[in-house]
C-alpha cells in the first residue's frame, strides 16, 4: 500500500534545513516568472504540519527536462528556506528515476494484425484520505495517469470531432444502497486528430476531481479514448476517509 503521507516534519528554523528524502511524483515545469522545474506530489509532503504538493528542483540539476510529465522517484537533499513564515522546499542534487505508479494496470489491445497497442492506467496514490481524523484536509491530490503506446506496424489515427479526447467514468463499489457514478470527458479545445506512430506514446495526466469520489469506499475508474473506447482500461482505488 502506498502511504498517503510522505511524512517529513521539519522543525521551525531560520535560514534553511537540509534533510535527505525520497518522494514520488510528476516532473512539471513552473512558468511563473523564471521557468523552473518541480515535482508535483499527489501524496503531499508534510512540512511544519503543512501539506505540500510542490517541490522545486535545483536549477543546477541536469537532465530534469528528460522526465517532463513522467512519474518518477526522486531522491536528494530537501532544502527548506523560510520566506515570510512559509517554507519554500527545493530538492538539491536529485537522483531522478522514472517508475511505474503502484497499482498500474497494463492492457494489450489488438484491433487488427497491424493495429496493436498497450494501454496503461493508474490512480496514484491507490489509497488516500481527503480529511484526517480531526476533519482537516489532508492535501491529497490524486492523479490519473493514462498512456497508449503504439506497438503496431502502422500509425494509429484518432479523430476527435468535438475535441473530446479521453472519456472517464468513476463508480463506487461495495456500498449497497449508495450510488456514485460520474462520467466526464477531457476536452482539448482545437484538437481534432492525432496520429501515434510505432513506438510512440500518447500520455495524459490529470487530477482526479473531488466530486468524482466524494465518499469513502472502493471505486472503479474506466478511461479510454472517446472515439476509440477499445483503447482503454480500468483500475481501482480507495478513499479511506
Amino acid at each position: 500500500m502506498m502511504r498517503l503521507w510522505c511524512a517529513l516534519l521539519l522543525a521551525p528554523a531560520q535560514g534553511s534545513v537540509d534533510t535527505t528524502i525520497s518522494v514520488s511524483g510528476v516532473v512539471r515545469a513552473q512558468h511563473e516568472g523564471v521557468a523552473r522545474w518541480g515535482l508535483f506530489l499527489p501524496a503531499p509532503l508534510v512540512i511544519r504540519s503543512v501539506p505540500v504538493n510542490w517541490i522545486s528542483i535545483d536549477p543546477q540539476a541536469s537532465g530534469v527536462a528528460n522526465h517532463e510529465d513522467r512519474f518518477v522517484q526522486a531522491t536528494g537533499m530537501l532544502r527548506s528556506t523560510d520566506s515570510a513564515g512559509a517554507a519554500n522546499p527545493e530538492l538539491v542534487n536529485p537522483q531522478i528515476k522514472e517508475r511505474d505508479p503502484e497499482g498500474m494496470v497494463r492492457r494489450n489491445v489488438q484491433l487488427s494484425y497491424t493495429q496493436r497497442g498497450v494501454v496503461t492506467l493508474a490512480v496514484t496514490p491507490t489509497h488516500f484520505a481527503r480529511v484526517d481524523s480531526a476533519g482537516h484536509g489532508t492535501g491529497a491530490r490524486p492523479l490519473v495517469l493514462f498512456e497508449l503506446t503504439n506497438q503496431g506496424d502502422t500509425p494509429l489515427h484518432l479523430l476527435f470531432p468535438h475535441s473530446e479526447v479521453l472519456c472517464v467514468r468513476v463508480q463506487l463499489r461495495r456500498r449497497p444502497g449508495v450510488v456514485v457514478d460520474t462520467s466526464w470527458a477531457i476536452v482539448k479545445p482545437g484538437v481534432q486528430r492525432t496520429s501515434i506512430v510505432m513506438g510512440q506514446r500518447y500520455r495524459m495526466i490529470f487530477e482526479l476531481p473531488t466530486g468524482a469520489a466524494p465518499l469513502p469506499g472502493t471505486y472503479e475508474l474506466q478511461a479510454g479514448f472517446c472515439p476509440a473506447p477499445d483503447y482503454g482500461a480500468g483500475t481501482r482505488f480507495e478513499v479511506t476517509r
